[in-house]
């Protein structure tokens, strides 16, 4: 079974840093330095061993999160979950019209 490593927040209790998803426990480190520098001693981030398959999910779904965060700050006046929910039905509708090509 194929594993990767990402970024958890433990004050948050969510997974965040989608463009975090390595195959390598210092790889996902390394990448974390990086991104935000010196505030990755912070105790608050851990890296997390996650299934493959798992990863993808969770990394989907962050993308899908921050998307929808950006258009809520476009457009305050419209519900948060009501823009994920869009978000989210987009990405579905581009995924079946990938599979119909084919």
């Amino acid at each position: 079974m194929e594993y990767r490593y990402m970024i958890w927040n433990d004050l948050k209790k969510e997974y965040q840093f989608p463009q975090i998803c390595e195959t390598t426990e210092k790889g996902a480190n390394t990448l974390l330095f990086k991104l935000i520098g010196n505030d990755a001693y912070k105790y608050r981030f851990k890296i997390v061993k996650v299934e493959k398959e798992k990863a993808k999910s969770i990394v989907k779904e962050l993308k899908q999160k921050y998307k929808a965060e950006r258009i809520h700050r476009e457009l305050p006046n419209i519900e948060f979950t009501e823009i994920l929910e869009l978000v989210k039905k987009n990405a579905k509708k581009v995924e079946e019209e990938r599979w119909e090509r084919y």
